[in-house]
């Protein structure tokens, strides 16, 4: 519904805010309101507020105030947060939601920016699906108080990360956290070797013996280090699943927050280039062993008759004398072409080679030209699903109005009333998953951005580029993932070595 309609300029009404405990604020459900009410040129003339109280007690002073006022015609709407800071149960929303009907009184949610009217209580009741949506707006209230203190860069309580100490306000008279120094530096460590392409298990057999609080490293630990944006100066929240060991959520769930209490060791930037090389291998669009393979050009080589990428084969032997024989091969399997695989190696360090000495300011002009592009790329695939999701979004009010009609007319059967109520369902989740697409997108432009455009981070590439030491193969190979997007290869053996920036114009 457009809320346009009912909140005309000038109107004026109550806010109405509970929370269950003390330990809880109201500030979300005030901001919330506030900035919806600003928006539509209407004032908040009282808050009605029950601090501390249960939607299960009956005698709510707040409450009682509030339905008081409405007999009064003392204002001409009401503005909550969302419903269920009005009651838990269905038929105390019936009960509330039809006296509000009868006095011609309108309930916004703020949360939702939707009319929480008495039509769509029935609708819900005859889905008989009250019951879930209550649990999950139990579940999302309980967490907006700790939300909001993130979104303050505040302390959201636990223990301080590996390397840090946090003092409460109690104890010192000032709310601090501080740098361990032992351990920071091991934590400084960490991210050094996880850049240099080594997993989790490699990092934690690195690292001293029992100096994790005086406990032996593991893969868990390493991981509770890379991604934590802590070590960035970030507070965060729902990062984890409760129930699942150690497994993080996608970032979209996260809630997380610059704070100013936390002294950062790394940039945003670089903690979200290791974050990104975390996702890649997480989502196994980089294979375990990606980096430590003595052929080089894997997942680099192409067949140029097949389009086929070459795997690699080592079919040497070695005599009892120590003697070698044999040759390591790329192999495609489609056409059953052979090329030697130290040849090709030779050839692409040729290349490479040729390329090391381009001026630094050229190839970051160059590789951003080449970001550029791909962020281009992705703001016009928002614009199509932008559409989409207006389209989805229109035919959803559409069919809200349809079921309001229906319940207006009294000879409506309910098997209708089902078939527009599981209508709209389908709908609302296919306005949801674009809201999360255009969102990812949004999240790959702001990585784009933050850190594949980032000139500091580019330049920390190019001093290995430039700098390379030929003997050591998985840095080597990280280079070449880097520099070159596809290396094809022809029937003569002869290699097109195709950069992923252009650096023939950088020359």
């Amino acid at each position: 519904m457009d809320l346009s309609k009912i909140l005309t300029p000038g109107l004026k009404g109550v806010f109405y805010g509970r929370h269950s405990t003390h330990k809880q604020v109201m500030d979300t459900q005030l901001r919330s309101a506030y900035e919806l009410v600003e928006k539509y040129d209407c004032t908040i003339i009282e808050k009605i507020l029950d601090k501390g109280v249960s939607s299960r007690k009956k005698n709510r002073e707040g409450f009682k105030s509030l339905i008081s006022a409405a007999y009064s015609k003392e204002f001409d709407f009401v503005i909550i947060y969302s419903h269920s800071r009005i009651a838990r149960i269905p038929e105390e929303h019936d009960t509330f939601r039809a006296t509000m009907h009868i006095l011609d009184i309108p309930i916004i949610e703020s949360e939702t920016e939707s009319l929480y009217d008495f039509g769509d209580t029935i609708f819900r009741a005859i889905k008989d699906g009250v019951a879930k949506y209550e649990l999950d707006k139990i579940r999302v209230n309980t967490k907006n108080a700790i939300q909001t203190l993130a979104e303050k860069g505040r302390w959201t309580g636990g223990r301080a990360p590996f390397g840090y100490k946090y003092t409460p306000k109690k104890m010192s008279g000032t709310e601090k956290v501080e740098i361990i120094d032992l351990e920071i530096e091991l934590v400084k460590k960490v991210f050094d070797l996880y850049k240099n392409n080594n997993g989790f298990t490699s990092i934690a057999n690195q690292m001293p013996p029992n100096s994790h609080r005086g406990k032996a490293w593991n893969k868990d630990r390493v991981k509770n280090i890379i991604t934590n944006p802590f070590y960035a100066g970030y507070i965060s929240i729902r990062r984890k699943y409760e129930n699942k060991h150690n497994a993080i959520k996608d970032r979209l769930e996260w809630v997380m927050e610059k704070s100013s209490l936390i002294p950062a060791i790394l940039s945003i930037e670089e903690w979200e280039y290791c974050w990104s090389m975390y996702i890649n291998k997480k989502d196994r669009k980089v294979p375990p062993k990606h980096f430590k393979t003595a052929f080089l050009l894997t997942s680099l080589l192409k067949c140029q008759n097949c389009d086929n990428l070459l795997t690699g084969k080592d079919q040497r032997t070695t005599s009892n004398q120590g003697k070698i024989y044999g040759k390591r091969l790329y192999l495609c399997k489609k056409c059953n072409y052979k090329i030697d695989a130290d040849d090709a190696h030779d050839t692409t360090l040729k290349v490479f080679k040729s390329y090391q000495g381009v001026e630094t300011v050229k190839v970051i002009t160059a590789v951003q030209e080449n970001v550029e592009g791909e962020i281009n790329n992705i703001r016009g695939n928002i614009e199509v699903l932008e559409a989409s999701w207006k389209r989805e979004k229109e035919k959803l009010q559409l069919c809200i109005i349809e079921i309001e009609k229906c319940f207006k007319e009294k000879d409506q059967k309910e098997a209708h009333i089902k078939i527009l109520g599981i209508t709209k369902e389908r709908l609302l989740d296919k306005v949801h998953q674009f809201e999360r697409i255009i969102e990812e997108k949004r999240t790959r432009i702001k990585f784009l951005v933050e850190v594949q455009k980032n000139q500091s981070l580019i330049e920390e590439q190019l001093r290995n580029f430039q700098t390379a030491s030929l003997s050591q193969s998985q840095e080597l190979r990280a280079l070449f993932l880097y520099v070159f997007e596809e290396i094809i290869v022809n029937d003569a053996g002869h290699l097109h070595c195709k950069f992923r920036f252009n650096l023939d114009e950088a020359k």
